[in-house]
């Protein structure tokens, strides 16, 4: 016994000191099991190839055609009207939004998948910035990115002139990992933003690629390409992890845009223009 527990048992009588005892050791547990996930977070980082970019055409094929194929045979929680709709309400109020907070302003979902979580979203004016969306309407049978105002069947890497500045809130959940170079999709986000924007993006990170999930990333590097891109990380979490496999969780990012004077780097002016919606 410890000397703890015998003074406790001293003062207070053996029930109070077998209580304390009993929590002092889950405490101990937890802190134990966390310490063993960090232990394992770094040895699986050791030797990490991170890489935040990768060629637009291996993207195009192997990573697009891999998405479409499962949105087409893998309904999942997006088939089931009462289950969806209680994933996305449970979802958006973990974030801290409440679905009438936005009423009449401009919505973007950036990589909104085909099904739009963000028509939970009262009375707003909703955008999509989806690359697979015109084979999504055309070949997914529970699709319902019609019901956006407008839609874009781009990656979020390609600039679109027609959302500069128009934006006051940015959404994209489980997307931007997907793509081909999410700096530049940050870049773009920022530009879509009104001055008194917000934006909030949740991606897993990665240790390893896979066709589906070609970046591999990590909170740190996220964090400072931001700062490039132009953004105050309001407040970033980790959170569950969208992709099955085993790895690193998801992170939430809450972001607001700095001025311009305020940012540290130039931003790249490199991204394609395109001009009209679908």
């Amino acid at each position: 016994m410890s000397r703890f527990s015998e003074i406790v048992k001293r003062v207070r009588g053996d029930g109070v000191a077998r209580a304390l005892a009993k929590r002092q050791m889950e405490q101990l547990k937890r802190i134990d099991a966390r310490l063993t996930r960090i232990e394992q977070l770094l040895e699986q980082s050791a030797g990490v190839d991170y890489r935040a970019t990768i060629d637009r055409g291996s993207w195009q094929g192997a990573a697009q055609e891999g998405e479409l194929a499962f949105h087409k045979t893998n309904a999942g929680f997006r088939g089931s009207e009462g289950v969806w709709q209680a994933a996305v309400d449970r979802d958006w109020r973990v974030a801290g939004f409440t679905p009438d907070a936005w009423r009449g302003k401009t919505v973007l979902d950036v990589g909104a998948g085909s099904r739009l979580r963000s028509l939970w979203f009262e009375d707003v004016e909703l955008l999509v910035l989806e690359p697979l969306a015109d084979r999504f309407r055309k070949e997914v049978e529970w699709c319902d990115l019609d019901r956006a105002q407008e839609i874009y069947s781009l990656p979020g890497e390609e600039f679109v002139p027609q959302l500069e500045k128009r934006c006051d809130l940015v959404v994209s959940i489980n997307a931007l990992d997907h793509g081909f170079d999410i700096a530049q999709s940050f870049r773009n986000i920022r530009r879509y933003l009104k001055d008194d924007g917000e934006a909030f993006l949740s991606f897993d990170m990665h240790t390893k690629p896979d066709h589906m999930h070609p970046l591999v990333l990590n909170n740190e590097m996220v964090l400072e390409m931001y700062a490039e891109a132009g953004f105050q990380v309001v407040k970033c979490e980790p959170a569950r992890r969208y992709h099955g496999a085993v790895g690193p969780s998801a992170y939430h990012y809450w972001l607001k845009p700095l001025p311009v004077e305020e940012v540290a780097v130039p931003r790249s002016r490199s991204a394609q223009e395109v001009t009209e919606p679908a």
